[in-house]
């Protein structure tokens, strides 16, 4: 399964589905039912949600104004919202939030451009990990688009900070390096998570093994708090970890050894992917939430000295010339 997925792994042009496919599940929040559909864009598009559940139009002379005014370009400055999740809102105060889970899918398989149907507020939260919408790339499939891809290199430290809390993306040692390094650390009184780590080279086949499945996370003791806010009404042991006094209370534990550090490091790499393009250099949290990880986001599109946009370059093809 998703052997198509490994194309991005040294393709140089951007990439966009094959053919459209639906799916339908809960959201998170609002506790209902949930369709969304990935749909094929043009290069250059960049990914784009739509709310149709907000389409109104009477005339086909009105249509175009109707999509512009319900579609959300993701982007570190349409994020409103980082609250147990990230939400993204236009110039027309149209929103759509929880969108990390389905943008970090996006990044681990290299999406460039993709238009997102959504009949409600939010995207289906699925089981809480980003591995159904991996499924549902595969079915699509992938297409390369005759247009270079390009990256987001690090050419100087770029950091943000919150108390202890903090995240930097900082240049590979060897320049020579074009990989986008992750290293995640979390660190929790609960004993059943307490401290964690994740550090990978991302690539689609250590995503998919190693982050793709690791599921989002809470305490027992803050459904209630949470359900009393309006939040988490569609949240279950079906979507999320749930951790009560040192236990995990799923049936089945936990998928991977370390699944709360690297569904940290699942949400860390969709919120970067709002920056529309991948990092080449190293990123490393402590604590990492969606505000750090979206603070970061723009820091480096407000730091252009420290950054450069370069050609994604065709690993493989480059390793073959220096051997030949």
């Amino acid at each position: 399964m998703f052997d198509q997925l490994d194309i991005s792994s040294s393709v140089t042009k951007e990439v966009t589905f094959k053919s459209s496919i639906a799916c339908e599940g809960i959201g998170l929040h609002c506790g209902e039912k949930v369709r969304m559909k990935l749909l094929p864009a043009p290069a250059g598009t960049g990914i784009i949600f739509r709310r149709i559940d907000l389409l109104t139009c009477n005339s086909l002379d009105a249509q175009a104004d109707s999509l512009n005014q319900i579609s959300i370009h993701a982007s570190p400055a349409a994020v409103t919202s980082t609250q147990l999740g990230t939400t993204l809102t236009n110039e027309f105060g149209i929103e759509i939030s929880t969108v990390e889970h389905l943008m970090s899918a996006f990044a681990g398989c290299g999406v460039d451009n993709a238009i997102v149907e959504v009949d409600n507020a939010e995207l289906p939260i699925m089981d809480g990990s980003a591995e159904p919408f991996l499924a549902l790339i595969e079915k699509a499939g992938l297409r390369i688009l005759n247009r270079p891809r390009f990256a987001w290199r690090i050419k100087e430290k770029i950091s943000v900070h919150d108390g202890d809390r903090w995240a930097y993306a900082l240049p590979h040692n060897d320049e020579e390096d074009t990989t986008q390094a992750i290293d995640v650390l979390v660190d929790y009184v609960d004993p059943a998570i307490g401290k964690q780590r994740a550090s990978l080279h991302v690539s689609p086949q250590a995503y998919r093994e190693h982050v793709a499945p690791a599921r989002t996370f809470c305490y027992l003791s803050d459904v209630e708090a949470m359900h009393a806010r309006g939040l988490a009404l569609g949240g279950s042991y079906e979507n999320a970890i749930v951790v009560n006094n040192g236990q995990i209370e799923n049936k089945g534990g936990l998928r991977l050894e370390n699944e709360f550090a690297l569904h940290k490091a699942l949400d860390l790499l969709g919120d970067l992917y709002l920056l529309g393009r991948p990092i080449q250099g190293k990123v490393t949290a402590f604590k990492p939430g969606h505000d750090m990880n979206t603070r970061l986001a723009r820091a480096i599109l407000d730091n252009p000295d420290k950054v450069e946009l370069v050609s994604v370059i065709d690993t493989e093809a480059a390793d073959a010339r220096e051997l030949a």
